[in-house]
């Protein structure tokens, strides 16, 4: 968690900027404490210093607020008249301010501070201003004087980066997302900011401490406190400000890349269908929803449905369409956490044939979608309904228990992967590339690494280095290998069915690939690896089998590395030991804030879980499949502050050919050549191509003659 890995501009407008999505909320998600210079307190001005402050709390961050009572004049020649006690008339003011609450915007955003007060993650101050000569100041005079007409925020981070931004709010303009903003930001890492990183900081804490001296700075009333508890919520995830973020954005002002656009026209052209390839980190996410977008122009009523591998990836979907500006009247997530999925989506179907919706998302997990209860709801309440598919990661709707749910109900077709072919499974990619269209773009690892993002001027994935280190089986892997797979290789040579072909293939690889994966002579590889990196072996990733869990742990521990697991068994669900994250989002904290040295992965970090600050991969234990291979090699070559290329060591197992009896030979010539084309294709990309490729040469000279 860093404020580092977000890209700032230096100031930002609200005429030309999405403030919000640009920077509140980003910057929020990236700390744990935040100061606030917020102005005359009203409702509205409460809510705009909560601008996505969802992040903040959900990294169980702490928040200082400094508000100045909105009195008239009025009001100050009653306090004086009647020597009344300034305290208590604030007070007053300040509970009338918060018992009108009408907005729902306004409301749930200050419900969300009151939470924050109830939960001590907040503390409110209030500041009188006082004029040259004593006198208690009204809300006129002290925006003439421009005192608290400047807004402060203090933002920072766990590894103690900070930002801070000064400016001004116009808060009489109408609609809480519409007032005029306008600030610049300073960054405490960068030399020629910091002088003004700390004037901000000054100016708040000298406020905060009471030191001013023409602002008197008292506690907030106890009973403007007392209120805001009373309307908290008692669980903070019931005030869902990403779906207000969503609905209250007039305009997108999400500008998709040229080669996002070029994905996009290429669909239209293909009678909206077709499949993006497009490497992890290049933006298949937002050129989709620039196809959603073109949908929405064409009908007037529509469903999408939007199928994940994984339920986390639902949620990620979610923020995404939000952010991007996508227009709905419904969202329903149809998965194993929603017991009411099935009527939910009956309901919205009949909702948009009668004309009292125009547009519903349906977020659900490739299982669901391919249920018999979903698909059999899609069947019969489709009534003329056009329906898009998304499908994220298609290969795996290739799979024979899922691509049931690919139903010709679906008019608009989209499927996203960086690897949509299917391995060894022939009739599996044929079939995803007839219903989807085939793919209509793409935009690969070659291109992700040599192309400029022109928000950041950087490329759009890292550089790496392809270390490949062969090893060879011992004698006894070797004659397990032989007896387990001589039976599955005779039934190879006497099919002629080129699918029956490819199945029984399968089976052979998943015999062979428990003895590969779990070779002994890996961690002997390992260990060469980690004496070589040294010192540089923070934020390394090493995928293994479960069956090489323990030892790749217990050799770390000898190499006194700080290493976490991270497999199936961590928890999903956020927890307040883990300060309001889940145990998975809590240890990929810790591994980027570099309390972990090392993280352990089995599977689980292949598709959908983003670990930009990672810079080493070693593979142990790789199916062979080149779309595991490409997913784990994406894990490490995101961009990140401070990331100039990535290292990528894969330990390949290369058994001697002139060792297998003569049924085995050819068939493993085969697979040799499969996965060989995929070293030559990963090492071709590196920056140490030549190297790479001399390497690969060598070992096949050495071990596979012939092929």
């Amino acid at each position: 968690m860093s404020l580092k890995s977000i890209h700032l501009k230096r100031a930002y407008s609200s005429d030309f900027d999405d403030i919000l999505h640009e920077f509140y909320i980003p910057a929020l998600a990236q700390s744990v404490h935040y100061d606030r210079l917020a102005g005359l307190f009203s409702s509205t001005s409460l809510a705009i210093a909560a601008k996505g402050i969802l992040g903040l709390i959900r990294n169980g961050g702490s928040m200082r607020l400094i508000v100045s009572p909105k009195l008239s004049k009025k009001d100050i020649e009653v306090i004086v008249n009647a020597y009344a006690s300034p305290e208590k008339f604030i007070e007053k003011r300040m509970l009338s301010e918060l018992e009108q609450l009408e907005d729902k915007f306004v409301r749930n955003h200050i419900f969300a501070l009151g939470w924050m007060v109830a939960n001590k993650k907040l503390e409110i101050k209030v500041a009188l201003v006082y004029d040259d000569y004593g006198k208690l100041m009204s809300s006129d005079d002290i925006e003439r004087c421009g005192i608290f007409h400047q807004k402060v925020g203090i933002l920072k981070d766990s590894e103690e980066n900070i930002v801070t931004f000064s400016g001004s709010i116009n808060e009489t303009a109408t609609g809480w997302l519409k007032n005029i903003e306008e600030f610049k930001v300073f960054r405490s890492w960068i030399p020629s900011e910091e002088e003004y990183v700390n004037a901000d900081i000054i100016k708040f804490n000298m406020l905060w401490d009471n030191k001013s001296p023409k602002v008197k700075v008292i506690e907030v009333p106890y009973a403007v406190k007392k209120k805001l508890i009373e309307i908290a919520p008692s669980d903070i995830e019931k005030i869902d400000l990403e779906t207000l973020y969503g609905y209250t954005k007039t305009k997108r002002k999400i500008r998709l890349f040229r080669h996002q656009e070029e994905a996009v026209e290429a669909w239209q052209k293909n009678n909206m269908k077709g499949i993006f390839e497009m490497a992890t980190g290049t933006g298949k996410t937002f050129a989709a929803l620039g196809c959603l977008e073109k949908a929405l122009n064409k009908h007037k009523q529509l469903a999408t449905i939007v199928s994940c591998p994984y339920q986390h990836l639902i949620q990620q979907w979610k923020r995404e369409i939000n952010k991007f500006g996508i227009k709905y009247d419904n969202l329903i997530i149809a998965d194993s956490s929603n017991p009411l999925w099935k009527d939910h989506l009956v309901d919205s179907l009949i909702d948009i044939q009668l004309g009292y919706k125009s547009h519903v998302i349906i977020l659900t997990t490739h299982s669901t979608f391919s249920s018999e209860k979903f698909t059999n709801i899609i069947r019969h309440h489709k009534n003329g309904t056009p329906l898009f598919l998304i499908a994220d990661e298609v290969h795996g709707l290739g799979a024979q228990k899922w691509r049931v749910g690919l139903l010709d109900e679906y008019d608009l077709r989209l499927g996203l992967s960086a690897t949509p072919k299917r391995w060894f499974d022939t009739a599996g990619t044929l079939i995803l590339y007839e219903f989807f269209d085939d793919v209509v773009y793409e935009f690969g690892l070659e291109k992700a690494i040599n192309t400029i993002n022109p928000l950041t001027g950087k490329t759009y994935l890292v550089p790496y280095r392809y270390r490949p280190k062969f090893i060879s089986l011992t004698r006894r892997e070797l004659e397990e290998y032989i007896d387990k797979t001589k039976a599955i290789a005779r039934r190879y040579y006497k099919t002629k069915n080129d699918y029956e072909k490819d199945r029984i293939l399968e089976i052979l690889l998943f015999k062979r690939s428990d003895i590969i994966k779990n070779a002994e002579r890996k961690y002997e590889a390992l260990i060469e690896i980690l004496d070589e990196l040294g010192d540089k072996v923070k934020w390394t990733l090493i995928y293994c089998s479960p069956a090489q869990l323990r030892t790749v742990m217990q050799i770390l521990k000898e190499k006194r590395l700080r290493a976490h697991r991270f497999t199936m068994k961590e928890g999903t669900i956020p927890q307040r030991k883990f300060g309001s994250l889940t145990e998975r989002e809590y240890i990929l904290k810790n591994f980027a804030e570099q309390r972990y040295d090392v993280l352990v992965a089995i599977k689980c970090l292949d598709e959908g879980v983003d670990v930009p600050p990672a810079r080493v991969a070693i593979l142990m234990a790789s199916s062979g499949n080149p779309r595991e291979y490409i997913q784990r090699i994406g894990r490490v070559i995101r961009q990140y502050p401070g990331k100039k290329e990535a290292t990528i060591y894969d330990i390949i197992v290369v058994p001697s050919l002139s060792d297998l009896p003569p049924e085995l030979e050819e068939i493993e010539r085969k697979i040799f050549k499969n996965e060989l084309r995929r070293y030559i294709e990963i090492a071709k990309t590196a920056v140490n191509n030549s190297e790479a490729l001399d390497l690969i040469y060598k070992a096949i000279e050495r071990g596979r003659e012939g092929i």
